[in-house]
């Protein structure tokens, strides 16, 4: 199955999904946007860049979200002795996010599982010579954080997310604003 498909169609869903749960506190649509620190270490390899991404998700209460969007994780490098590498990633996800509201639902701290669909370019280079990889993959996306309630519609997100890369170990850490309709 084709992913822009599958995750079009999770994100079609979480958008129309049931008109009874707009009701409920806090339900409904929202976007938001997020910077941070990317990380990513491979045997000897250990690089970090800025990250950003771009997210829209569906509230179903208080307690349960799904969302999707765009990551760029940046390039990270690192020069291993006369070699330096340079590995630059990006793609979607999709995941589901369980909030357990404190404080009336200003503070909600949470956990997200979900997948990510990325694309990874790997370039090594020693003086004028250079070569190039690029792949396509999929692996699963877990996290947490918390989230700050600022207003009616706004909210702050502290976040670290995991993607579960083969032999390599890939995190973010990031601060997120996001805009509940």
């Amino acid at each position: 199955m084709n992913h822009g498909k599958m995750m079009g169609a999770c994100l079609l869903a979480a958008m129309f999904a049931s008109a009874a749960a707009r009701a409920e506190d806090d339900a409904g649509f929202y976007i938001g946007a997020g910077i941070g620190q990317a990380s990513q270490e491979a045997g000897e390899f250990e690089g970090d860049d800025t990250s950003f991404k771009l997210f829209g998700g569906w509230s179903f209460n208080k307690y349960l979200a799904v969302e999707g969007g765009y990551i760029d994780g940046g390039s990270q490098s690192d020069d291993l002795g006369s070699i330096h590498a340079e590995v630059s990633s990006d793609g979607f996800f999709v995941a589901a996010l369980a909030r357990l509201p404190l404080a009336d639902g200003v503070v909600n701290p949470y956990v997200k599982l979900g997948y990510t669909f990325y694309d990874s370019t790997t370039t090594l280079s020693a003086g004028s010579q250079s070569i190039s990889e690029s792949s396509s993959d999929e692996d699963l996306l877990f996290g947490g954080g918390c989230e700050f309630k600022l207003g009616e519609n706004f909210r702050l997100r502290a976040e670290f997310e995991k993607i579960n890369v083969p032999d390599a170990s890939f995190e973010i850490y990031s601060i997120a604003g996001t805009w509940q309709f």
